[in-house]
């Protein structure tokens, strides 16, 4: 392969996997939720940070799945 071809591919697996990237972003950003929902659902992510402190995999992705598990319950009831 010349250069011309060895860049463009490098950009097309960057892109695909940058587009891959924001998209698991975009899928997991937190749900708009009223005032008093939000507090409620962020303090309990507060309280699940706590007793998860010292697993190695409780992630700010964990944090906010936990957020919108918790909006999605207030909002069912």
């Amino acid at each position: 392969m010349n250069t011309k071809g060895i860049v463009m591919a490098v950009a097309g697996v960057t892109l695909f996997l940058g587009a891959i990237g924001i998209g698991a972003w975009v899928m997991t950003a937190p749900l708009e939720a009223g005032e008093a929902e939000t507090k409620r659902c962020n303090e309990y992510v507060v309280e699940l940070d706590q007793v998860n402190k010292y697993k190695w995999f409780w992630t700010p992705y964990h944090q906010r799945m936990a957020f919108n598990t918790c909006i999605t319950k207030k909002i069912g009831q």
